[in-house]
C-alpha cells in the first residue's frame, strides 16, 4: 500500500488553523493573484521576476508554516525515498515523455506555421525569446521544478492525503489545483498542468522522494522553454515578414 509521509506526524497540521490558511493562500488567492498579474505585467522579463519571487516567496511561508507544525524536510519528502522504486518509475515517466516529444515533434511537422503561432499565443509572454529572457529562464525552470513540486506535492498532496485518509484523494485534489494555478495558460494549460501534476505526484508517490520529480519538473520546464520560445520567435518573424 503506497502513502507519503507519515500520516500520524502531519496530524497537527491536519488540525492546525495556520496550516489551512496557507493552504488557503496556496489553493486559492495565488492563482487568482497570478492570473491577474499576468495579464497586467506589461514584459516577459516583469513575468519572470514575479514567478520567481512569488514561488520563492509561498516556499518560505511552507517552510514557516511546517516548522510551526513540527514538520522537517524529510517530512515533506525532501529525502532520498527508495532507490529501486525511484528507478523504475523514473525510467518508465521519462520514456513516456520521449515518446510523446517524439509524437508531438512528428505532429509539429504536420502543422502550419499559422496553427503553432495559434497555438501559442495563451503562453506567448511566458517564452524567452531573447538571450537575456533565456537566461533568466533557466532560474524560472529551477525555481519552477523545485519549489512547486516542494509545495503541490510535498505540502498539498501530504496535507490533504493525510486529512481524507487517501493518498489517491491527496493526488487528485493537489492534481487540481496545480492545473488551476496555471489558469493564465487557458483551458488547455490548466489541462496540461494538471495531467503533469498527477504525473509528477505519482513519481512522488512511488519513489518517496520529491527529489526525482523536481529534477524531472525542471529539466522539462528549462527543455520545453527554450524549444518553444525559439518556435515563438520564428513565428512573430513569419508574421513580421507577412505583413
Amino acid at each position: 500500500m503506497f502513502t507519503v509521509g507519515q500520516p500520524e506526524i502531519w496530524q497537527n497540521a491536519v488540525h492546525s488553523g495556520s496550516a489551512w490558511v496557507f493552504t488557503f493562500v496556496l489553493a486559492v488567492l495565488f492563482p487568482i493573484l497570478d492570473y491577474v498579474l499576468y495579464q497586467r505585467l506589461k514584459s516577459t522579463l516583469q513575468i519572470y521576476a514575479w514567478n520567481i519571487l512569488s514561488i520563492w516567496t509561498l516556499t518560505a511561508g511552507c517552510l514557516w508554516t511546517s516548522h510551526l507544525n513540527y514538520l522537517t524536510f524529510s517530512d515533506l519528502g525532501e529525502q532520498a525515498g527508495n532507490a529501486f522504486r525511484t528507478l523504475v518509475v523514473c525510467g518508465i515517466m521519462a520514456a513516456i515523455i520521449f515518446l510523446l516529444m517524439g509524437a508531438q515533434k512528428v505532429q509539429n511537422k504536420k502543422t502550419t506555421p499559422e496553427q503553432v503561432g495559434k497555438a501559442l499565443d495563451s503562453v506567448r509572454r511566458l517564452l524567452p525569446k531573447t538571450p537575456t529572457e533565456r537566461k533568466v529562464w533557466v532560474l524560472v525552470a529551477i525555481s519552477a521544478g523545485v519549489c512547486e513540486e516542494f509545495l503541490y506535492r510535498g505540502w498539498l498532496l501530504t496535507l490533504f492525503s493525510a486529512a481524507l485518509g487517501s493518498v489517491w484523494l491527496g493526488l487528485l485534489i493537489s492534481s487540481v489545483i496545480f492545473g488551476l494555478a496555471h489558469a493564465y495558460q487557458g483551458r488547455s494549460g490548466i489541462l496540461g498542468t494538471g495531467i503533469l501534476g498527477a504525473i509528477f505526484g505519482i513519481v512522488f508517490i512511488v519513489s518517496g522522494s520529491l527529489i526525482p520529480g523536481q529534477l524531472l519538473h525542471t529539466a522539462m520546464d528549462l527543455n520545453n522553454g527554450l524549444a518553444l520560445g525559439k518556435v515563438a520567435k520564428r513565428t512573430e518573424a513569419s508574421r513580421s515578414s507577412g505583413a
